[in-house]
């Protein structure tokens, strides 16, 4: 079987700081007076005090403004002396990394005397507000090459003016991926191509970005090669052509924020595959950015600091200080606690690489948000279906060691590659497919990943043919009760509805369908027409390296957390993988990780567990989920498939020795007690 996957980039990464503070300040005209309570060496001191070892600091912000005198631009009206420079000294003195942040294509100032720059949509209007509406995204279009130079020139001044870690841009996303600007047009139209296409513009909206992002690498790197050129927000479909312009991928993830807690998980796995380090940013705020008076309790950031780690990645925390420019004790209290925790376990963060089994697979347009894996209509239309975070949902709670990957990357790294619900299997994708069967490898497919150009491989393994999309939804899931015996044999709701597919294999689950759909001409009582025969389809079929659901399974467990999917799903793994990295009786609301040092001289070599302890608070509509308050978990036990010998086990946090038993392949390791996160350390 296929060796775990631990990407070798990882240990050859310059050296990085976790625990950032992203200095959101963003003032428009209206406020008078700026920086007035600013004091250098109280800003250092309350960094020192908030653990922190790395900062943001703002040379330009998204309404146009400088603070530092910039030749070519607006410093702020009520700014009257050089802010950025005064943050920059007092951090320099502390051996604080500091960044600049630049606010790329949402600038109100350029919006409004530069309507020849603007993005249009394509009902022939901007970005621009009404004149009746408060401002919100004033989107520039990076097909004008004046506005990129200008871009190019402000990087250029701020860096050779300063001494910077590196620049942090903001905003370069070509908002919704297409635009209807005359120069845009200009070129669809010289080139033959037809600007109502999606495909044609996102196509086009990658190569401008990628272009733009590596101009910005090129002119930071002549001025200092150890610059950190950070571009936001780059983890949608495409990053492996627009790596070129980073050395860093941040994630923008407030939990609370409107992300939620599921949109870092699913985006780190992707962005940490491209040989570049990962910066997970949540923030200090009760709900998002410029939240005054909002401030998260010490024991949220416990909750989520530990699982941006153990992702194989560094912290930044988004603040915002009032105009004034003083940063407030009370934030950096609260930040302190986690940040300490943060620190005193850095030593087995630093260059440690996840350790993965299996792979989910996704493929769109470029630009596209890997998350929402959205499905896009020749009209533009957006359909967003969530399978992919029912995957990422799934297979976190049941252990699994994964990666998300495009189609085109290495299959074979992985043991177990899942295609969710709404994967479009391309020739491609579909060549790889039957290659990494050939070789060993193992799938599990659902719903329309089975249709099209893959087809022909699941006809050939499991004798499938698809006979369309049944009519009832809900449709009812029916158990083999011989490979299922631990599941109670019952009709189960398959709320969204099924495929249609036939094989000559034996079923290890059938499609139940009622008497008739529900509707105006046929119903019964409050909801879903009962149970009442069982038809000739599949809703599951598996042989030993191969498995295809018909139903949508993951986009299903995401819209309604159904148990009975997660419990299918397990079953369906455990066949495929006897033998897998990590097994657990951590309940379902934590999370159980892997990642891996290399030798050094000052550690062997050593695989760390992270335990991550969830307990979300209960809360109703609309109160958004916190974790503020964990239950703490007790004789918690792990099992890890490592084919090594563990010379020494302890918990990373005060080195407490720890009891391995078992032998290769499954050692048993048990941590008495967890509040926010256990790291369990097996050194090989």
């Amino acid at each position: 079987m296929q060796p775990y996957w631990m990407d070798s980039h990882f240990f050859s990464q310059p050296p990085r700081r976790f625990r950032k503070i992203h200095l959101d300040f963003h003032n428009s005209q209206h406020i008078p007076r700026i920086g007035e309570r600013f004091d250098a060496d109280e800003f250092g001191d309350t960094l020192l005090a908030g653990n922190v070892d790395a900062v943001v600091v703002f040379a330009k912000d998204m309404h146009g403004y400088f603070y530092y005198p910039s030749e070519s631009g607006p410093m702020h009206p009520g700014l009257d002396f050089d802010l950025m420079g005064a943050q920059i000294a007092a951090c320099r003195k502390r051996d604080i990394k500091v960044y600049a942040y630049y606010c790329v294509t949402w600038d109100h100032y350029l919006a409004e005397r530069h309507p020849e720059w603007l993005v249009w949509k394509r009902d022939r209007t901007t970005y621009l507000p009404k004149f009746d509406q408060t401002p919100g995204w004033t989107a520039i279009c990076l097909m004008n090459t004046d506005f990129v130079q200008q871009v190019l020139d402000h990087t250029k001044e701020f860096l050779t003016k300063y001494d910077l870690d590196g620049p942090w841009y903001d905003m370069p996303f070509p908002i919704g991926g297409e635009c209807f600007c005359p120069k845009c047009l200009a070129h669809f139209r010289a080139h033959g191509l037809d600007p109502l296409d999606v495909a044609t513009q996102r196509q086009h909206k990658q190569q401008l970005l990628t272009d733009y992002m590596k101009k910005c690498h090129d002119v930071a790197h002549q001025i200092n090669p150890n610059y950190q050129v950070d571009q936001n927000n780059q983890t949608s479909i495409g990053l492996g052509e627009r790596i070129v312009g980073l050395d860093n991928v941040d994630i923008e993830a407030l939990p609370t924020g409107g992300w939620g807690y599921l949109y870092y998980p699913t985006n780190v796995r992707y962005a940490r595959n491209f040989g570049q380090s990962v910066v997970g940013m949540t923030g200090r705020f009760h709900r998002s950015w410029a939240d005054y008076g909002g401030l998260k309790h010490p024991n949220q950031l416990m909750s989520e600091l530990p699982s941006i780690v153990a992702q194989g990645a560094q912290i930044s925390i988004g603040d915002q200080p009032p105009p004034h420019g003083r940063l407030d004790p009370a934030v950096y209290q609260s930040i302190g606690v986690g940040y300490g925790y943060i620190k005193s376990i850095e030593p087995w963060l630093q260059r440690a690489a996840p350790v993965t089994e299996v792979a989910i697979v996704v493929d769109n347009l470029p630009l596209t948000d890997i998350g929402d894996n959205l499905v896009i209509g020749g009209d533009g239309r957006h359909e967003k279906e969530g399978a992919v975070y029912g995957a990422v949902k799934l297979l976190g709670e049941l252990q699994v060691q994964f990666d998300i990957i495009e189609g085109g990357a290495n299959l074979g790294r992985y043991r177990l590659i899942v295609l969710p619900d709404s994967l479009v299997v391309s020739p491609t994708l579909a060549s790889q497919l039957n290659q990494y069967l050939a070789n060993g490898g193992r799938v599990i497919a659902s719903h329309r990943a089975l249709n099209g150009v893959a087809n022909q491989c699941w006809n050939t393994q499991l004798g499938l043919t698809y006979h369309g999309e049944s009519p009832y939804a809900p449709a009812y899931l029916l158990l083999d009760h011989t490979h299922y015996p631990h599941l109670p044999a019952y009709e189960y709701a398959l709320y969204y509805g099924t495929a249609q597919w036939q094989t000559n294999l034996p079923q290890r689950a059938t499609v139940g369908e009622p008497l008739f759909q529900r509707s105006a001409a046929h119903y019964t009582s409050h909801a879903q027409s009962p149970f009442d025969h069982a038809s000739d389809y599949a809703a599951v079929v598996q042989n030993d390296t191969m498995a295809a659901i018909s139903f949508p399974i993951f986009s299903s467990y995401f819209k309604s957390g159904y148990w009975i999917y997660r419990e299918l799903l397990r079953a369906i793994i455990d066949e495929l993988l006897p033998v897998r990295l990590t097994k657990s009786n951590a309940p379902i609301s934590s999370e159980v990780l892997v990642t891996y040092q290399q030798q050094t001289d000052n550690h062997p070599a050593r695989y760390m567990v992270h335990i991550c302890n969830y307990s979300p608070n209960r809360r109703a509509t609309p109160h958004m989920e916190y974790l503020e308050d964990p239950i703490p978990l007790h004789d918690i036990t792990v099992t890890l498939g490592i084919d090594v010998r563990i010379s020494n086990a302890y918990l990373a946090d005060d080195q407490s020795p720890l009891h391995v038993a078992g032998q290769a392949g499954a050692w048993q390791l048990t941590v008495p007690k967890i509040r926010f996160n256990a790291i369990i350390v097996c050194e090989v």
